[in-house]
């Protein structure tokens, strides 16, 4: 919604004010804003740079408000609410040496029912001064999002803003009290004594959320919510834990599996408890519920019996583990909403990642959508300093390093679940840090099965043994499909399994052990594994026991449904030679199917006549970039942590679904194929030399195929914002020109750092220079360098700059590769946390490409690049 602030200005520049969309039609958007900064702008408004036609205006009545038009925008138009008692927010304008500049701020108190000469306002006290740009800035509800009023005057150190009832009697919008803050009291009567027992219990259920490893103490960070999707490119727009309590409102807070949902959902029952005005949370998890009326009651019925309270005494209620594959999710959810149809409902919905399932859940209601996600560095920095108080470890620096760089290396999102099992193994090897995530969760188990205590009656089982009998339990579950079990039906199946095959288990202890430690846990309709990726580790190791379970899943394209299966199995040993040849054969065939479906012609490739010809404002522009030269190493943290978090990649959820690629759309198999593929040679040290070259080429064929597949839909991308083709849907995020033709190209030239956003992280890791470099020596396709390329400046293996400048002065100085190759530097050099080493690096490989370009080096060299002024690099965005 952040877009639907727009500035408001004139042609000569000597006014500037902010407004918001607040209406919208088929050609074009309302935008209301004050009406002193209309007549500021006198007879040539402009809103971002549009020229906009003045509605009405009611500044000379004593209503400073104004509305006005603006024909070919189409944004999403903010709501009205009437104020409470919560916090606020404002987004504006305001002028920051010469240039304006759209910012936030959040967090502010208010005091509502002001009135000043007859209009209603209200007092903000925010934290830092609102400058005049903000005029006409709307004054958003924290938590809902919704306009509640239009930021107008200072008066003395005070700040108002002008109530939205005012704004909806200007135009025909209407207003809702969504943002009001309608706390009820306790109805029911209970004393200290019974307050504190009810706070008990609420704790011992949010410990027992947090609960991962036995011996693992519970650590707890404020997660990140926010209004935008992690996958959607741009700010984040992060809503406060604490409004969500202060201000509970129905909201569907969509995470991915691991993210920490559950403990959320069990935090915000006990802190509303805790408030200074208590009031009581009823949380349901819908995993338990049954799709029937009285089953429902009997559920809140006993919740309620157990904290002595009554139906009159619900706030709210939270509908925990809900999602689109819950069996009866829709009826248990409209039977929970008419159970409570006064009452605000928070829903955590966990999403599901099969590109070929479209999410369709009707809802009941009118819901907030909420994101729930990774840590960021800040969030990582709190959990190790929490977990690691008594310094059990090491250094909180030097931890909290190896967890971020771990996690970076296996490639798994920083959940508050990922960081404690990389700070478990730490407990005992510090300095040792795992490869894949195989060896992982290898050492988890070894910790748990060798190290933590059982119950000394108890025979322990041996880890391998224990991997073996799990893999041909997991088999069945893939083979059937059927991911829930009871725990005699564990006990029996695998007890059958260990009879037949000699082996002297005691099966009951191994179900204990995963139980205890909630890799097994009880849902309604049994037990499961909490986490799919548990499946697929113990499956890779029933692949490299059982032949026919092997054939099963690498034939057929079968592992194409279960890439992490591939990552697990190729990362056991890390020479799975078979297998590699097995993907590289497939994912040829894939994408010479792809090919033949799309019609493409014969040596399609764009790039090579795309060319780099900015015109002579841009070359300025860049000129005055000029590089503060800030070294992250001496920021301080928290500053240094959100500078790290520039360019860190979000986008990498752990998948529990057992996902099935339907076999007629080629295009999602190309995009899942690629994906296993780059996951399998990621962890294929020790695979024959040949045979890792033949995957990574069929790997960048498959990228280059996907990438003309979009070029072929950009013309569609360009006009309709999105595309679909072979089951597949693609769509823009971010500022695009409205000019088609100019959208079109901004379109092309993003495809390959795309590409390299969506694959990098799958496909490469630091130990894979030596790789590329050879590979590139070997390869004449101008894409497929030109992508590897890419890679090495965002990953930077061992003399990753020798290889790009090579590449630089290899290529023509006004191709789109060069523009490419600048763009990608100059991105890094802005936003990436690394060595101060790695940023002159960066910083000359800029002043190669610009000094080539631009005739400012005879003889290009990256010794002479050195010598070239720094007013050629972009600024250090901290």
């Amino acid at each position: 919604m952040n877009s639907s602030v727009l500035k408001i200005t004139n042609r000569r520049g000597s006014a500037l004010g902010t407004g918001f969309v607040i209406k919208v039609d088929d050609n074009g958007v309302y935008v209301a804003t004050c009406g002193h900064v209309v007549a500021s702008c006198g007879e040539e408004i402009l809103v971002d740079e549009r020229n906009a036609d003045i509605i009405c205006n009611k500044y000379s009545e004593g209503l400073d408000l104004a509305v006005l038009y603006v024909k070919g925008l189409k944004l999403q138009p903010f709501e009205l609410a009437l104020v409470g008692d919560t916090k606020v927010k404002v987004i504006g304008y305001s002028k920051i040496v010469g240039t304006s500049k759209k910012e936030m701020i959040s967090n502010i108190p208010v005091k509502h029912d002001v009135e000043i000469n007859s209009v209603k306002s209200i007092k903000l006290y925010p934290n830092e001064d609102i400058c005049e740009g903000y005029s006409g800035s709307p004054v958003l509800c924290e938590v809902t999002n919704n306009v509640v009023g239009v930021v107008n005057i200072k008066s003395g150190q005070d700040n108002y803003a002008i109530s939205s009832e005012h704004l909806s009697e200007l135009i025909d919008v209407s207003i809702n009290v969504a943002c009001q803050n309608n706390k009820i009291k306790l109805k029911t009567h209970l004393n200290e004594v019974n307050k504190g027992i009810v706070r008990s219990k609420l704790q011992e259920k949010f410990d027992r959320a947090m609960a991962s490893f036995s011996t693992q103490k519970n650590t707890w960070v404020t997660p990140n919510i926010d209004r935008n999707s992690e996958e959607q490119p741009g700010d984040s727009d992060k809503v406060d834990v604490k409004s969500l309590i202060e201000n509970p409102t129905s909201t569907i807070i969509k995470s991915r599996q691991q993210y920490g949902a559950t403990s959320l959902a069990h935090y915000l029952v006990k802190e509303a408890w805790c408030a200074e005005q208590p009031s009581f949370w009823l949380y349901l998890d819908a995993s338990h519920l049954k799709p029937h009326k009285k089953e429902i009651d009997k559920e809140v019925n006993k919740a309620l019996e157990s904290y002595g309270l009554s139906n009159e005494d619900i706030e709210c209620v939270i509908l925990d583990e809900f999602s689109s594959s819950l069996n009866n999710g829709s009826k248990i959810l409209s039977l929970v909403n008419d159970k409570f149809k006064e009452k605000p409902i928070i829903l955590m919905y966990s999403m599901d990642t099969n590109p070929l399932i479209e999410e369709n859940v009707q809802l009941p209601r009118k819901f907030i959508p909420l994101y729930l996600w990774s840590l960021d560095r800040k969030g990582v920095r709190n959990l190790v300093a929490n977990y690691n108080s008594e310094g059990a470890i090491g250094d909180d620096s030097r931890v909290l390093n190896k967890v971020v760089d771990d996690l970076e290396a296996l490639n798994i999102p920083r959940t508050p679940q990922n960081c404690l099992t990389i700070l478990k193994i730490s407990e005992r090897d510090f300095d040792d840090s795992p490869v894949n995530r195989a060896e992982m969760i290898g050492r988890v188990l070894h910790l748990l099965f060798n190290v933590d205590d059982i119950p000394h009656y108890k025979t322990r089982p041996d880890l391998k043994d224990t991997e073996f009998t799990l893999g041909y339990f997991c088999e069945q579950i893939i083979r059937s499909k059927k991911i829930y079990f009871t725990r005699n039906q564990f006990i029996e199946k695998l007890s059958g399994f260990c009879r037949k095959k000699e082996l002297d288990l005691e099966v009951s202890i191994i179900f204990d052990i995963l139980y205890t430690n909630n890799i097994i846990v009880l849902r309604n309709e049994g037990f499961c594994f909490k986490f799919t990726y548990w499946i697929y580790y113990f499956a890779a190791h029933r692949m490299l026991h059982d032949n026919d379970f092997s054939t099963y899943i690498l034939e057929n394209l079968n592992y194409v449904n279960y890439p992490e299966v591939i990552e697990f199995y190729t990362g056991i040993d890390r020479r799975r030679d078979s297998a590699l040849s097995i993907i590289a054969n497939d994912l040829n065939k894939i994408e010479r199917t792809v090919n033949r479906k799309c019609k493409l012609p014969e040596g399609f490739d764009i790039y090579q006549f795309a060319k780099w010809l900015p015109s002579e404002i841009q070359l300025e522009r860049i000129e005055k970039e000029i590089s503060e030269g800030v070294s992250a190493s001496s920021l301080p943290d928290e500053v240094k942590d959100e500078y790290a978090d520039r360019g860190y990649n979000r986008a990498t959820p752990l998948n529990q679904n057992l996902n099935c690629i339907l076999e007629e759309y080629s295009v999602s198999r190309l995009i899942q194929c690629i994906k296993a593929a780059s996951l399998a040679l990621r962890n294929s040290d020790f695979a024959d030399t040949n045979i890792k070259h033949n995957l990574l080429n069929s790997v960048l064929q498959g990228i280059k195929q996907l990438t003309n597949v979009l070029v072929a839909l950009s013309p569609v991308l360009a006009s309709n914002n999105s595309a679909k083709v072979e089951g597949v849907h693609f769509h823009l995020y971010g500022s695009f020109s409205e000019k088609l033709d100019v959208k079109l190209n901004q379109i092309i030239g993003c495809l390959p750092s795309n590409m390299v956003d969506w694959y990098v992280d799958k496909l490469f890791t630091k130990k894979m220079g030596t790789l590329l470099n050879n590979r590139m020596t070997q390869e004449s396709d101008n894409f497929k360098i030109h992508f590897m390329n890419l890679m090495l400046i965002a990953k930077r293996p061992k003399n990753w700059e020798e290889i790009v400048a090579e590449y630089i002065l290899s290529v023509d100085k006004n191709s789109f590769y060069l523009l490419d190759v600048i763009n990608a530097l100059e991105a890094e050099y802005r936003y990436s946390y690394t060595s101060q080493s790695n940023i002159n690096k960066l910083g000359s490989l800029i002043k190669l490409c610009a000094g080539k370009h631009r005739h400012m080096l005879k003889k290009p060299s990256v010794q002479k690049a050195k010598n070239l002024p720094d007013t050629l690099l972009p600024e250090r965005h901290i």
